[in-house]
């Protein structure tokens, strides 16, 4: 019994040691394991980051797209103005010589009147002599 007792100790730090080596072993795994999942993920973030990037270019291009089209329709925009601000300054124009041309036709026409009617007065003077 004596030699089992001193044998126990033994037993007992052999299944210890095998347990230790059991439970490394298993850390080890773990840690592989964790380590391909590492990996995995990090592949995937650059496959994420590369989509992200193209996505970004595509929209800077999109938006270079856009400012363009505004610069164009500013430029279509000031056109039809300056287009409309000169048909209105072309309007004022005729519209004063309309109003020049009535003006002077009526002052012609006073003009007239005022020589017919002193043409009458002066015709029997005329006429008289």
């Amino acid at each position: 019994m004596r030699r089992l007792f001193f044998a126990l100790p033994v037993v007992v730090l052999a299944i210890a040691v095998a347990g230790c080596s059991s439970t490394s072993e298993q850390q080890a795994q773990q840690s592989e394991a964790a380590a391909a999942k590492a990996q995995q993920a990090a592949e995937q973030a650059e496959q994420d980051a590369a989509k992200a990037q193209a996505a970004a270019d595509k929209a800077t291009e999109a938006a270079d797209r856009a400012t363009k089209a505004v610069q164009e329709a500013t430029i279509e925009i000031n056109r039809v103005a300056d287009h409309i601000d000169q048909m209105q300054r072309d309007r004022e124009a005729a519209m004063h010589r309309h109003r020049h041309s009535h003006v002077t036709k009526s002052a012609r026409k006073a003009a007239a009147a005022k020589t017919a009617a002193a043409a009458p007065a002066a015709a029997p003077s005329s006429s008289t002599k």
